[in-house]
């Protein structure tokens, strides 16, 4: 009797996954996080100086503590 064995090239399977689940998912995810943060911009941009002040944020640092530059 003679027994077939069969090596699975794992790397093979973790590529594909990654192409066709991870890919995808992250582009989502990266979209999303650009969404919510261009919102608290706008958010923030509607607000007036003294709100902004209350919350410790100046104007021409809105972008910078939403974005993180």
């Amino acid at each position: 009797m003679t027994a077939i064995t069969f090596d699975y090239n794992t790397d093979v399977f973790s590529n594909l996954f990654r192409l066709v689940v991870k890919t995808p998912f992250n582009a989502v995810k990266a979209a999303h996080k650009f969404y919510v943060r261009s919102q608290a911009a706008a958010e923030l941009a509607a607000m007036d100086d003294h709100m902004l002040a209350d919350i410790g944020v100046n104007r021409t640092e809105i972008h910078a503590k939403v974005w993180g530059y």
